[in-house]
């Protein structure tokens, strides 16, 4: 994420034919009230009704000089703003892409969603046409003033007298702004997080018949936002008519001393018109400084909470000497690894080693630290104590998109996006997938016969979180996902929990049919990691047994009465099928 320095800066030239445009469209404003003057005092007063022509063919000429300038400036006022603003979404959203996980542990949805949307917004508003019409309300006060002064230093002090008191009042007024800003900005993190949750979470709400709960929840957040929405406008309804009403009274004030001077002869009717001209021109500088002070004051508060996120930097990076490995072959390590996160003990001293084409099993009560290991091997988080390896070299010292480009992960929280199947599953390897092995991963996912009963098949666009799919579709299609990325390692974190028996069967063949593939397989049932190579019992947060799925029977220990209740659940599932057939 870049300065804002940098932003500006990237387009001066745009700011500078904004600026000349701006300057030259203010100077024509000022040479009205001059032709006014000569109206008056020539042709009104002075009889010169021959003039009258060439006064009326100025005016129109200021107005089509004016109009064009005005347009010029405004879009590219818009122009520049709404550049900016893109590139600094842009930024923003790869910055925040490179964050490491432990950043997206502290920050909920909503609240970053704010940031690159709504909060950027504001900023990109105040470096375009804000911005702009903030320094053409300064330019344009500063032109008129001079002008006034030049006709009657005197009568000028008036406008003198009013300007300091409007100045304070819109300082007062943004004072107080800036810390509702604050507070409206942070609850519209809230109201969208509550909100993002619900949503996403609609089939839980309803199961759980929530509704009346989420609906309460929600409307707390909303009283609060418009409390402080009222609040906002409670502060500008305070200010705002108090400084239309100076301005009005300014230009009373003028017209009763500058008539005076008339009539005592020191100051000409035309000079009078002019400077009441100049007079009413400078009072809409003055009526919408509590507006700009408001959207400024927003502005500075979300782009405070922009650079907060800008400020933070991924705590797993590439190292200085990392290096590339020339080919992967699918060895991996695990040197007396040990993990901790906020004091708690998440992994102890865990070692095992996966030879290329290898199968490892995984098993453990929950919260016994076996989806950890799969987030270590990735380097979302980082060992606190050992190191893993991967063909030999330390992962801390391999190029991140390298390391994760290697691995197939198919999490416990199957995640598909609101895109087509095939896009879904071309998601690893996106440039290199082609339809071909799109079909033939999810035929080893055993997903190719639900899919071609879809309404359009492979091109059936799915929805949010593959809303519309069952559990075990969804794991399917993820499953399908991690086969096409063709990677040489394979990590299923419990990913066939909602498959049956058959269908878990048939997709371990197809997957042990793919040579050379390491696989880690993370498990609740027996059935999924029975045919492994080494499989691992995890409890009290380390490796309490380790051996092949005989070896482990014959030691009658955890994973022999985790044998046992499944056999029992197997059978009384089994007797039930039986049972409902002859029924």
């Amino acid at each position: 994420m870049k300065k804002l320095k940098t932003y500006l800066m990237r387009y001066w030239y745009l700011y500078l034919f904004s600026m000349v445009c701006m300057v030259s469209a203010i100077a024509l404003d000022m040479i009205t009230p001059q032709i006014t003057r000569h109206i008056i005092d020539d042709v009104i007063v002075g009889g010169q009704a021959e003039l009258l022509m060439r006064f009326l063919f100025g005016l129109l000429g200021i107005g089509v000089g004016r109009a064009i300038l005005q347009y010029a400036k405004e879009f590219t006022w818009d122009c520049v703003g709404v550049t900016i603003g893109n590139d600094m979404r842009k930024d923003l959203f790869r910055h925040v892409q490179t964050l490491s996980m432990d950043f997206f542990d502290r920050h909920n949805t909503g609240e970053l969603m704010t940031r690159v949307k709504e909060d950027v917004d504001k900023v990109w508003a105040v470096l375009g046409f804000i911005g702009g019409l903030a320094i053409e309300a300064l330019i344009h006060t500063i032109f008129v003033l001079t002008c006034m002064f030049r006709l009657n230093p005197w009568l000028t002090l008036v406008p003198l007298t009013v300007l300091p008191v409007i100045g304070f009042l819109a300082i007062h007024m943004e004072r107080k702004l800036g810390n509702v800003y604050d507070a409206i900005s942070e609850e519209t993190a809230e109201l969208n997080t509550v909100a993002q949750e619900c949503i996403s979470g609609v089939r839980t709400v309803k199961a759980f018949a929530r509704e009346g709960y989420e609906i309460e929840k929600f409307s707390r957040h909303n009283r609060k936002f418009y409390e402080l929405n009222m609040g906002q406008a409670r502060l500008l309804a305070n200010h705002q008519p108090l400084i239309s009403f100076l301005g009005k009274m300014m230009l009373l004030a003028v017209v009763i001393i500058g008539g005076l001077q008339v009539i005592a002869k020191r100051m000409s009717l035309g000079d009078l018109g002019a400077f009441l001209e100049y007079a009413n021109n400078v009072i809409w500088p003055m009526e919408i400084l509590g507006w700009l002070s408001n959207d400024i004051a927003s502005a500075v508060a979300s782009w405070k909470k922009i650079q907060k996120v800008a400020k933070e930097t991924p705590q797993i990076a590439d190292a200085a000497d990392a290096r590339p490995l020339e080919r992967i072959r699918g060895e991996i390590v695990f040197d007396h690894v040990g993990y901790e996160r906020g004091g708690q003990v998440i992994l102890q001293d865990v070692s095992f080693r996966i030879a290329p084409g290898e199968t490892l099993g995984i098993m453990g009560m929950t919260g016994t630290g076996k989806t950890t290991i799969v987030n270590l091997l990735q380097r979302f988080y980082d060992v606190t104590s050992g190191r893993i390896l991967l063909d030999g070299q330390d992962i801390r010292a391999i190029p991140l998109i390298q390391l994760r480009a290697a691995m197939s992960v198919v999490m416990q929280e199957v995640f598909l996006f609101s895109d087509s199947v095939s896009e879904n599953v071309k998601t690893g390897r996106r440039e290199d997938t082609d339809q071909e092995m799109v079909r033939w991963a999810s035929d080893a996912a055993g997903a190719s016969h639900f899919i071609e009963n879809l309404s359009e098949r492979y091109e059936t666009v799915i929805g949010e979180r593959g809303v519309g799919l069952s559990g075990g579709q969804k794991q399917r299609i993820s499953i399908a996902r991690a086969i096409a990325k063709q990677s040489p390692v394979l990590i299923l974190d419990d990913a066939t929990s909602a498959l049956d028996m058959e269908t878990e069967k048939a997709i371990q063949g197809n997957l042990k049919q793919i040579n050379g593939l390491t696989k880690i397989i993370i498990a609740h049932r027996i059935s999924a990691v029975k045919n492994a190579d080494e499989i691992l019992i995890l409890d009290d947060h380390k490796v309490a047994e380790r051996g092949r799925h005989e070896e482990l029977l014959a030691a009658k220990g955890r994973y022999y009465e985790t044998w046992c209740v499944q056999c029992e659940q197997q059978d009384d599932t089994e007797e039930e099928k039986e049972v409902g057939a002859w029924q």
